[in-house]
């Protein structure tokens, strides 16, 4: 079968990442414009300065270049980098397009509802020094986390393809570490507050529960259709006798 008769998503599917993309964009706009300028003296925003200010206030040139190692993790051209190999590679295992545009298909979902919110929102990061610096000077949501959290679509299509336990093991735990070390080192260097980094994770799973389900429901009504074609081909001809 050639590669472009894999393809499972319809304009339909599009149609419903699209509206996910609406509704998740407007609940975060929804959530992080009152944050835009929450006091630093009660609730959330109280919580989020004393959080920066103690992890500012207790650095050291260690925890410094640990936390460059987990910010980069992340960042815009290592997530592209990341995401453009293993398209590559789950395309030349698998040879059809479900598992390779289901990862990168729920980055883009995330990515693009990231940049949506965090134009609109426009959060002030936090007031304490900063540890490198950003394009994007808007601090809600944590694009950085979201797109650690979207990594986790590899240990879904590890899930998918065996039932071994160590490799399960394995991709679990780093879908679970690796947002957290994001996470913590945004807030360490001063470029996200603690509930920015909390409306990541949410992004990232929202972006890996939609586009998961949507996937599943795609590939499914491809198999049906390939299923259907196969019944309706004639069979092939019976071989020429062997004539003594």
């Amino acid at each position: 079968m050639r590669l472009r008769e894999t393809w499972p998503f319809s304009w339909r599917d599009i149609g419903m990442l699209a509206l996910s993309y609406v509704v998740m964009a407007a609940a975060l706009v929804a959530i992080g414009l009152p944050l835009r300028h929450a006091s630093e003296d009660h609730g959330i925003g109280g919580l989020d300065h004393r959080v920066a200010t103690w992890l500012a206030d207790h650095r050291n040139t260690t925890v410094n270049t640990v936390t460059w190692v987990g910010s980069t993790l992340a960042n815009t051209y290592v997530k592209i980098g990341v995401t453009a190999i293993i398209v590559l590679v789950m395309l030349r295992v698998w040879h059809r397009w479900f598992e390779a545009a289901y990862v990168a298909i729920a980055l883009i979902l995330e990515a693009t509802t990231f940049i949506t919110v965090t134009m609109i929102v426009r959060r002030p990061r936090p007031d304490v020094p900063h540890l490198g610096e950003s394009r994007v000077v808007s601090s809600f949501p944590s694009g950085h986390v979201a797109a650690a959290v979207v990594y986790g679509a590899i240990a879904v299509v590890v899930f998918w393809h065996t039932t071994r336990r160590a490799p399960r093991v394995i991709a679990t735990v780093l879908a679970i570490l690796v947002p957290i070390f994001v996470g913590f080192s945004r807030v360490q260097r001063g470029l996200h507050n603690l509930s920015d980094v909390i409306a990541g994770i949410l992004l990232g799973i929202a972006s890996l529960v939609v586009t998961t389900l949507i996937a599943l429901r795609a590939q499914e009504r491809l198999e049906d259709r390939l299923d259907a074609r196969r019944a309706l081909d004639p069979p092939p001809p019976p071989p020429d006798p062997i004539n003594p």
